[in-house]
């Protein structure tokens, strides 16, 4: 079962039309339900669950939303979302595809902001090409992630041969790149600016399919809680609409969610990510076909290709 299209318009409409940071009025007898969340990276575009957290927009819907997962990963989110009932989920549409195709019940709600060039692979100062990288160290969050998989992909389009590291996380990449561990390490954009201006990393761009950024639950919690969900993305878009309106409560909250020190820098992520913020959420997936044939590759041979492409058919359209 998926949100209603008239239901999910009227929700957008309701947010573009209400005051900022007003929602509405919650009855001091109804009780706050919690909802638990995970998100797959530590990156400003993948903040917003946080962010409507630490400002109070859930609260003021009588949810309360708690983040135990942070920066995950994408398989492990998926998997600890799916085994430890987390109530929302943010990743990337590839962990969501491959949870799909293990019959596990994980549908989208919304993609959050357009596609970009959200990762790149960061190189040291005396590697100036991909190609270079035969042989050498690439860091990468997981051996299975979405960005993982993209930057492998992107350095083996140049012929070069990489061992890659999983680290788990961007900080662990980063630490290891600047220490001299590994030789490149895929990165967010909230960390290229950094390294480019303290190391002198040279910046790749990864392609990632076409395939943006989204919001998840499951059909399960939407057929027993429609209410909920709805009020857990009414929440979501409000704070997109905070994030793009008021930079004056912004800008110091990724300061600290993302921790930078430097406000200047804090300012330049929020301007760079404002415009990519949608305001009208609604699910959308350019790269479908290219990720169709990603995972073509590595399906059992148990499982017919024509399931496969009904499997993300249904995938993309929830």
């Amino acid at each position: 079962m998926t949100l209603a299209r008239r239901q999910f318009l009227q929700l957008i409409a309701s947010t573009a039309a209400a005051p900022l940071m007003i929602a509405r009025s919650i009855s001091a007898q109804q009780a706050t339900r919690p909802v638990r969340t995970a998100t797959g990276l530590l990156a400003t575009w993948q903040s917003t669950a946080w962010l409507g957290a630490e400002l109070g927009v859930f609260k003021k819907r009588g949810i309360d939303m708690s983040l135990p997962a942070i920066a995950v990963g994408g398989p492990a989110g998926c998997y600890r979302r799916h085994q430890r009932q987390l109530g929302v989920r943010h990743t990337g549409t590839l962990p969501v595809a491959e949870e799909v195709l293990k019959g596990r019940d994980i549908v989208i709600l919304a993609t959050p902001t357009s596609e970009f060039a959200n990762s790149f692979v960061m190189t040291r100062p005396e590697i100036t090409g991909l190609s270079q990288l035969t042989g050498r160290k690439v860091g990468v969050l997981t051996e299975t992630g979405q960005t993982s998989v993209a930057a492998r992909i992107t350095i083996e389009k140049t012929g070069a041969s990489a061992t890659y590291v999983p680290l788990i996380k961007f900080d662990r990449i980063f630490a290891a790149l600047a220490a001299g561990e590994i030789d490149a390490g895929a990165l967010p954009i909230d960390l290229r600016f950094t390294g480019e201006h303290r190391f002198g990393w040279h910046a790749f761009p990864i392609d990632e399919f076409g395939t943006p950024s989204i919001f998840a639950t499951t059909r399960k919690l939407i057929n027993s809680d429609r209410d909920l969900v709805m009020n857990v993305m009414q929440g979501f878009v409000e704070t997109i609409h905070l994030f793009k309106t008021r930079p004056d409560i912004v800008v110091p909250a990724l300061q600290r969610y993302l921790n930078i020190d430097d406000r200047k820098a804090a300012e330049d992520l929020h301007a760079f990510h404002v415009p990519l913020f949608q305001k009208a959420p609604r699910p959308s997936f350019p790269g479908m076909q290219t990720l169709r044939d990603l995972l073509a590759k590595n399906t059992p041979p148990q499982l017919p290709s024509r399931n496969l492409t009904l499997q993300i058919h249904r995938l993309s359209r929830a």
